[in-house]
């Protein structure tokens, strides 16, 4: 099997954990876990150009076709975490994209990266007019094309939304 390697995706958030992000067990609840991934997935959108101004402009945005989350690790109040992130393919109207968050963990010389959670989503470019989807512009198309890592065969098959994006 193919360990693959997510230390040099690019860190898309980062935070502490609070009460108010805890349930009554005193973990960090599945709403604050969606959170975070939703605020690195602006993140990631925003560093290829997809822009909150260029979505208004050209009257497109971005829908979430299918997610997927997966917990390894609980994380508690005053945990500090970051999430990488990285695009896994793109088709003209769709595109795939993941997220680890690590919690980060200070053994006394550095600060560990231990995975926590994971997400995956399958989002397609909204006409936002017609409430479709549509090709993504030509320039973040270029962006994201740049910028891909699929992921190896062996990974794609454990999770059935990342088959997509396997490399050859």
């Amino acid at each position: 099997m193919t360990l693959v390697d997510f230390s040099t995706d690019v860190v898309m958030g980062r935070g502490t954990v609070y009460s108010d992000d805890c349930d009554h067990m005193g973990h960090m609840n599945v709403a604050a876990y969606t959170r975070k991934f939703d605020e690195a997935t602006w993140a990631l959108w925003n560093s290829i150009g997809m822009t909150a101004t260029v979505m208004q402009d050209q009257k497109i945005g971005i829908a979430a076709l299918e997610s997927r989350l997966t917990y390894r690790r609980e994380l508690f109040p005053g945990e500090s975490f970051l999430v990488r992130s990285r695009f896994v393919w793109l088709k003209a109207k769709t595109a795939q994209f993941h997220h680890h968050l690590y919690v980060l963990i200070d053994d006394g010389q550095q600060s560990v990266e231990t995975l926590a959670a994971t997400c995956t989503y399958t989002a397609a470019c909204l006409d936002r007019a017609a409430h479709k989807a549509t090709q993504f512009p030509s320039a973040i198309a270029a962006r994201i094309t740049s910028v891909l890592k699929p992921l190896p065969r062996e990974t794609a098959a454990r999770w059935p939304i990342m088959r997509e994006g396997i490399a050859p």
